[in-house]
């Protein structure tokens, strides 16, 4: 955060994309809002994924279960 001429100011930098971005505390406020969504969003689909693999009942033979080869 900076401040210039009675004005605020927020910088935040994406090395990755390579920019940095400036805006003021609107704008701020939208970017911390879609961070904060973007981060639900990924911890749902981390849980969506456990729970999946749960449900598949792999058990202690690496999900053969009765679909397995019988030798």
């Amino acid at each position: 955060m900076i401040q210039k001429k009675g004005e605020t100011y927020y910088i935040v930098a994406d090395p990755p994309q390579n920019v940095v971005y400036v805006g003021g505390p609107n704008q701020y406020q939208a970017y911390q809002q879609l961070r904060a969504q973007k981060k639900l969003a990924e911890e749902n689909l981390e849980t969506a994924e456990l729970y999946n693999d749960a449900s598949m009942n792999w058990g202690p033979w690496g999900g053969w279960g009765v679909w397995g080869p019988v030798w």
